[in-house]
């Protein structure tokens, strides 16, 4: 890693990790700016493409099978002690610099990265709901009514809670809130296996969940005057659709739990739902980031990492492109297959675009299902990984990509024997040899890929 020490130490980045060889105005905090192609910028003022790494959790690395492994590794004899975070923190630190990443991702413990103060950009997750797509159970209640006065009464402990004490740090890169949300009927309905590994059951989703309140939730009146506007105040209308014998909108206001299900095979409802749910979204993103901006207008809002592998980001995109400064999303694939969602996504909204968990994985001994696309070797999977950051970064509108994960979840670890998580580093420590080698080439060019230089 030579290469990439002297290049810092002949000052091509400043303190933040931002490329000093194109600048821009400097505001002490991070921002984005177009010129040419999209770019965050750094505090002082100089480009920056943020690089990430998610899934330090700690419990990781205290596993019954990888105990005594970490310990020699950390120079430790109690991974319980006091000194377990600080000496985590330093091997983090160090891998970091090793292969090249610049942020630390949103799934990361913050406690152990960022104490006792950040030492890197790092993102903020602030979760004003508690419905992503990786939980087997989510209760119905979940999903809240986000036109209630309660609603923004907790969006604004949350945000000062969170926001405020991070109001003037200035290596904070940005809020983001929930981990792919269940947002559309795709999202929400039954599936066989989640990556936990378990049968999940259908979720009831915001739009039925909201046209089956009471009379007097807020929700329901939004549902209600969202129908009104649809059908053109046409009751009859509604009725031919839902085949219900309502004699006007006011009585629709009144009937509780009156459609618990979807009929997906009825094109109106289908519609309707999604018109709706555009609504709910836009109140929640409008509430969420107002609430942020009074504790904090310094740092970016970035809203949901919201699923690309599922139609949330093309349903919803539209509507929290107005309210967001990037568009945070996921989505496991290649890049080949990412690339018509990128062109898609850069038409629609004119806005930098990061990729916010992903990455590239293979079968081993005790990796039988792991997450992701499965490479057929180190050397494709290497292969891939080099492909999707070269040709990615190569984009003008792409100005991140995080990382999933750091070490390997395998099969030896509690509640990972059905799938499991792939990282850059076995469960013990030891990298994976042609990965490691094609990350580290690619950060080092990552500003020259950026601006075709190469």
């Amino acid at each position: 890693m030579k290469r990439r020490e002297l290049r810092r130490d002949a000052g091509d980045f400043d303190r933040f990790g931002g490329w000093t060889g194109k600048r821009f105005k400097a505001t002490g905090f991070f921002r984005v700016e177009k010129d040419e192609r999209w770019w965050l910028v750094t505090p002082e003022g100089n480009a920056f493409l943020s690089f990430g790494i998610n899934h330090l959790h700690p419990h990781l690395w205290k596993q019954d099978y990888n105990r005594e492994a970490w310990k020699k590794r950390l120079g430790l004899d109690d991974l319980n002690s006091h000194k377990f975070a600080p000496a985590l923190q330093k091997w983090f630190l160090q891998t970091c610099r090793q292969y090249g990443f610049n942020t630390v991702g949103v799934h990361t413990e913050l406690s152990i990265v960022n104490t006792p103060q950040p030492s890197m950009p790092y993102m903020l997750p602030i979760q004003f709901v508690d419905i992503p797509h990786w939980k087997g159970e989510i209760p119905d209640s979940n999903f809240v009514d986000v036109f209630a006065d309660a609603f923004a009464a907790h969006c604004e402990r949350m945000a000062k809670e969170f926001a405020a004490p991070a109001r003037d740090d200035s290596l904070l890169l940005g809020y983001a809130m929930t981990d792919c949300p269940l947002l559309t009927e795709e999202d929400c309905r039954e599936r066989p296996d989640v990556i936990g590994g378990a049968q999940r059951n259908a979720r009831i989703g915001w739009p039925r969940r909201l046209r089956n309140l009471a009379a007097n939730a807020p929700g329901k009146r939004a549902y209600v005057r969202t129908m009104r506007d649809i059908y053109r105040g046409r009751i009859g209308d509604f009725n031919a659709t839902y085949r219900t014998p309502f004699d006007s909108f006011d009585a629709l206001q009144t009937a509780e739990d009156w459609r618990p299900h979807t009929d997906l095979s009825n094109g109106n409802e289908t519609r309707d739902n999604v018109e709706f749910l555009k609504k709910v979204v836009a109140r929640y993103y409008q509430t969420a980031r107002d609430a942020i901006r009074r504790y904090d207008p310094n740092h970016l809002f970035v809203g949901d990492k919201l699923n690309a592998n599922t139609d949330s980001l093309d349903t919803v995109l539209p509507i929290t492109r107005e309210l967001t400064d990037v568009v945070f999303y996921q989505m496991y694939a290649r890049y080949e297959v990412q690339k018509p969602g990128l062109d898609r996504w850069s038409k629609i909204a004119d806005k930098p675009l990061i990729n916010g968990d992903s990455a590239f994985t293979m079968i081993a001994d005790h990796m039988p299902r792991p997450y992701g696309p499965v490479a057929d070797s180190l050397e494709q999977r290497a292969e891939w990984t080099a492909e999707f950051f070269r040709r990615a970064f190569g984009r003008p509108e792409f100005v991140g990509w995080h990382y999933c994960g750091l070490i390997d979840a395998s099969n030896l670890v509690a509640h990972k024997e059905d799938r499991q998580h792939s990282g850059l580093i076995d469960g013990y420590g030891e990298p994976y040899p042609a990965l490691e080698e094609a990350l580290a080439a690619c950060t080092d060019e990552m500003y020259e890929i950026a601006t075709h230089r190469l």
